[in-house]
């Protein structure tokens, strides 16, 4: 301890430092968790726009070009039939057997 200073005034200058860091950390977490907020609704917009954009991309983009040229989800499906192996693969994944009886 210096000998110019007593107790008491190195008690306050400390309590003093002690404020003042106290409020740098303070205002150190206002900033974490205003980023980490900013982070996890940036998150929520990006997984909406992952998963969203197929199923906008098809209906603005993909289905009036069926619907423009006569197609429909039937008319490809049949066409899909017609892919060797595709209907096997299809009859075993919907459970029907076109096995003999």
């Amino acid at each position: 301890m210096l000998p110019d200073k007593n107790e008491h005034q190195l008690i306050q200058e400390l309590l003093l430092e002690n404020q003042r860091i106290l409020n740098e950390n303070n205002e150190l977490m206002k900033k974490l968790n205003r980023r980490s907020l900013w982070s996890f609704w940036f998150r929520v917009v990006w997984f909406l726009i992952i998963i969203g954009a197929p199923f906008l991309l098809y209906f603005y983009i993909i289905e009036p070009y069926f619907t423009s040229l006569g197609s429909s989800f039937q008319t490809f499906q049949a066409g899909l039939q017609e892919v060797p192996g595709w209907k096997q693969f299809y009859e075993a994944m919907s459970g029907q057997y076109g096995g003999g009886e």
